[in-house]
């Protein structure tokens, strides 16, 4: 929306708005600070008068309790001068209650038994019957009469009696009714104990007051004219109560809600202060609550409640903030107005010469010059008007250096071209003459692996025969050992038989000797030697059999003699075979060698050979893409000096 205005709009706008929004923010800021302080300076102000009042209240309040000290007083010295009549007290009292202490609606005392007179000899009186003639006296104020009221038995454990002679110092009761001249009347009493010289408690004196009679003092007591005074007393009692006539001797915790929530009356009995803001209906708006303690006795707190409208308290922060908000509107207003006006002058004008230079360069004139003028200022518009001028003389320098330099590049271009043509058909015949390189290597690399297969083929058949000689040489070896140990076992044999031989020739004499004996003792020993004969024949056959064992064994012995000489010789030429074979493997392991590093080296130049035909193919692709950048550039080069044409440069 705002593009539909123009600059000096806009800015005044912009600076406006910022302006406004400080302005307004700082004001915001002071009105709450002001605000805030002042409030806290006017609950300061509320809370040391409310301390001030409470202490004022504690006087007002406590006249009657000195008044009742002097009455006090002035029976401590009747009794310590000896005056035993009682009449002469009751005259004292009446004279007392005659003097018209507002506040103070009654008056009265009662002594200990037997202190004044004797108790039993006013039992049948109508004023001490009931308290057996004990001398207690009330007196109450009627159309400014005095009148005497019996005490009620009962009225002997009364709180204002007990706690006074208990505790020996003054008491105040909560507010109650109490029965004066025919009317219930709501009444709080003080209390105060009495002594003879010797420090003994003699009896106590009492005065009761209303709370109707303390209104034109509690009223006094406010800061503010519209500020709201509440009494009550330690049991929490509403004493007095400006806002609401009908509260008065009923608990604040009954006719205040709020009062429980908080819990006033137990904060105040502990000597609390508080205060607060709530909605109250007494001004049907929000008011400040400050609360304090009044201290009656020790121990014995009232509360003082004095409440203001909040608006009473805040009048001059109000009034602080209106002016402020009315200096800030008048500031607005006169911002409005002269804002534009020197931005029209001081902006707007400037920058519509600027725009027309910008303008008239945005079409290729690029032979303006600095507005006239501007080149005298010394403020910020002085120096952008001349760094404009530079800019632009800058710029006419470069536009000619470019175009300088994009003639010279299209020359170069074209050149280049030229060149890359020429070098790209050389390419391409390099190209075609590794091709067919590589064909015949491919070829020659064939072959020389079939021969390299040849030769492994070889190289394996030698190892195989060379395999096959060694476990034929293993086997004569064996046979050789085993022919060995055949001509080892018959030599063994050899020499078993001839151990037999001579076993049988041994034999062949004894049984010789045996028939030479067996003849010499006749019969006796023809059967001896009958048996020697048989064993000579025996041995005699044993011994030729071994002959022809031997004779065999013998035969056999050279035979196999023969056998192992012809077996050692084949193992001789079979371990020359071997040693032929092992000089024939090794030579084909060297030639299969050969043949692989020969395959090996066939293919590392067909590699090469390879890598260069690709590397050839390379270049021709390179070759043919920096034709193609010639082309471009060459063609970039026109479009840049056509460009540049655009541009009415200086000379």
């Amino acid at each position: 929306m705002f593009k539909k205005f123009g600059l000096q709009f806009r800015i005044s706008l912009l600076i406006l708005s910022i302006f406004f929004a400080m302005i307004i923010v700082s004001s915001l800021v002071n009105i709450i600070l002001v605000n805030n302080a002042n409030r806290a300076k006017s609950l300061s102000y509320l809370k040391k008068s409310v301390e001030a009042e409470s202490y004022r209240g504690q006087n007002i309040l406590k006249i009657e309790l000195n008044y009742l000290n002097e009455l006090a007083s002035s029976l401590e010295d009747l009794y310590n001068i000896g005056i035993r009549d009682r009449n002469t007290y009751l005259n004292v009292v009446s004279n007392c209650v005659k003097k018209d202490e507002a506040s103070i609606i009654a008056m009265g005392f009662l002594f200990n038994k037997d202190l004044i007179d004797n108790d039993a000899d006013y039992t049948n009186n109508e004023f001490y019957r009931d308290i057996k003639g004990q001398f207690g006296v009330y007196l109450s104020k009627n159309n400014g009469n005095v009148i005497q009221q019996k005490f009620a038995a009962s009225e002997l454990n009364a709180d204002y009696f007990v706690n006074a002679k208990t505790t020996l110092k003054p008491y105040i009761t909560p507010l109650y009714s109490y029965n004066i001249a025919g009317n219930n009347i709501d009444i709080y009493t003080w209390s105060v104990p009495i002594f003879d010289n010797s420090g003994k408690n003699i009896g106590v004196v009492v005065a009761d007051v209303t709370p109707q009679s303390l209104g034109k003092s509690i009223e006094k007591i406010k800061p503010y004219a519209e500020s709201k005074v509440i009494l009550f007393d330690t049991a929490g009692n509403l004493v007095y109560n400006a806002g609401r006539s009908d509260g008065i001797g009923k608990n604040g915790y009954e006719v205040y809600e709020w009062y429980k929530t908080l819990g006033i009356i137990e904060k105040v009995h502990s000597g609390e202060s508080l205060n607060f803001e709530h909605f109250t209906t007494v001004f049907n708006e929000v008011g400040t609550y400050v609360v304090s303690p009044i201290n009656m006795l020790d121990g014995y707190n009232w509360g003082i409640e004095i409440l203001t409208p909040s608006r009473v308290i805040q009048a001059e922060t109000r009034y602080i903030r209106n002016t402020m908000i009315l200096i800030l509107v008048f500031i607005l207003i006169v911002s409005l107005i002269i804002t534009p006006i020197i931005i029209k002058k001081k902006v707007s004008n400037i920058i519509i010469l600027l725009a027309k230079d910008i303008v008239a360069m945005s079409t290729g004139d690029l032979t303006i010059e600095i507005p006239k003028g501007f080149e005298k200022r010394t403020d910020e518009w002085g120096d952008i008007a001349r760094g404009w001028g530079k800019a632009m003389s800058n710029f006419n320098n470069v536009i000619n250096t470019v175009k300088h330099s994009a003639e010279q590049v299209s020359t170069a271009a074209n050149e280049v071209l030229i060149g890359n043509n020429d070098l790209s058909q050389r390419t391409e015949t390099q190209a075609s003459s590794l091709e067919e390189t590589a064909a015949s290597m491919n070829e020659m690399a064939s072959a020389i692996k079939e021969s390299a297969e040849s030769v492994a083929q070889s190289t394996s058949m030698v190892s195989d025969a060379k395999e096959s000689l060694n476990k034929a040489g293993t086997i004569i070896e064996d046979s050789v050992n085993k022919m060995n140990d055949v001509y080892e076992s018959s030599s063994k044999i050899m020499d078993i038989t001839k151990l037999i031989e001579g076993i049988a020739f041994q034999t062949n004499i004894l049984a010789l000797n045996a028939s030479v004996e067996a003849a010499r003792a006749g019969d006796q020993g023809r059967g001896f030697a009958v048996v020697a004969s048989e064993v000579r024949n025996l041995a005699q056959n044993t011994q030729e059999s071994v002959k022809s064992i031997t004779s065999l064994i013998t035969d056999s012995n050279d035979k196999i003699k023969l056998a192992a000489n012809s077996v050692q010789e084949s193992q001789s030429i079979f371990n020359e075979i071997l040693e032929k074979m092992d000089r024939a493997s090794s030579i084909m392991d060297r030639i299969n060698i050969a043949a692989q590093e020969q395959e090996k080296g066939i293919d590392q130049v067909n590699i090469a050979i390879s890598n260069m035909d690709a590397s050839v193919q390379k270049n021709a692709a390179l070759v043919s893409e920096a034709t193609s950048a010639s082309e471009s550039l060459l063609s970039e080069a026109n479009d840049l000096l056509k460009a540049i044409s655009y541009f009415n440069l200086k000379d």
